[in-house]
C-alpha cells in the first residue's frame, strides 16, 4: 500500500488561493454587471455553500444589500464594484434622494485614501 505525502502548509495555502481566484473569478463579473436589485438577490442565491471558497463575497454582498453599509471582510476591490452599483441603481432612480452620496462616501471612508 502506497502511502499518501501530506501536503505542507505552502501547498494548501496555495490551494485555498488558487480556490478562492476561481470562485472570485466567478463571483466578480456578475457583481460588475447587476443593474438592480432583482438581479443582485438572484446572485445571493446562487451562493456557495457556507465554508466553501468564495462564500465570503456572498456572504459581503448579502450584509451590503441588506442595509446598505460596509461589509466588514469586503476588499477594496469589491467595494469599489458596490460603488458601481449603487450609482447604476441612483441613475435608474431605484435610490432615495441623498442616499447615493452617503452610501458611496461610507465605501470610499472605509477604504482610505486615494478612492
Amino acid at each position: 500500500m502506497v502511502r499518501k505525502k501530506r501536503k505542507t502548509v505552502d501547498e494548501r495555502n496555495a490551494e485555498k488561493w488558487a480556490a478562492d481566484q476561481s470562485a472570485w473569478g466567478y463571483f466578480e463579473p456578475r457583481l460588475a454587471e447587476l443593474e438592480s436589485m432583482e438581479p443582485a438577490h438572484k446572485l445571493m442565491a446562487d451562493a456557495s455553500p457556507q465554508d466553501s471558497p468564495g462564500r465570503k463575497y456572498f456572504s459581503n454582498l448579502g450584509f451590503f444589500l441588506s442595509s446598505f453599509t460596509v461589509p466588514g471582510g469586503a476588499s477594496a476591490k469589491e467595494k469599489m464594484l458596490y460603488i458601481h452599483f449603487v450609482e447604476r441603481l441612483d441613475d435608474a432612480g431605484k435610490l432615495r434622494t441623498g442616499a447615493r452620496k452617503t452610501i458611496i462616501d461610507s465605501l470610499r471612508a472605509s477604504m482610505g485614501g486615494g478612492y
